[in-house]
């Protein structure tokens, strides 16, 4: 089952102007954090001072990941929670990726020093 499927008040999930405006903030923060991640990726790679920049992508990636995430289970509605949908899982694991390789209050610690100093 998928979101195309399911329907409420006989219109597809899928259709609903929540559910669009959800998605294309999911498309555009993934996006935004990809191009930052690239953005730390090519400064190394060019031997340049990454530091302030990966953090930078490293906090805007997992936190946007988890607002995906949320949204996706929310868009999904009760079958959301459920082990019957990918939804779940990928919440479930996204929320390690504000804790490993440094947290996202971390991040904005190495942040702030980079800012002033």
């Amino acid at each position: 089952k998928s979101t195309m499927n399911r329907h409420a008040f006989g219109i597809p999930i899928a259709d609903f102007q929540a559910a669009r405006w959800m998605r294309a903030d999911m498309n555009t923060e993934i996006d935004a954090a990809r191009l930052l991640v690239y953005r730390s990726a090519f400064l190394a790679d060019s031997g340049k001072p990454y530091t302030r920049e990966a953090s930078i992508g490293k906090l805007f990636a997992s936190e946007a990941a988890t607002r995906a995430c949320n949204k996706a289970v929310q868009i999904h509605g009760g079958y959301g929670y459920t082990r019957e949908f990918p939804a779940e899982r990928h919440l479930r694991d996204v929320r390690v990726t504000t804790i490993y390789e440094g947290t996202s209050e971390v991040q904005r610690m190495v942040i702030a020093r980079q800012l002033i100093g």
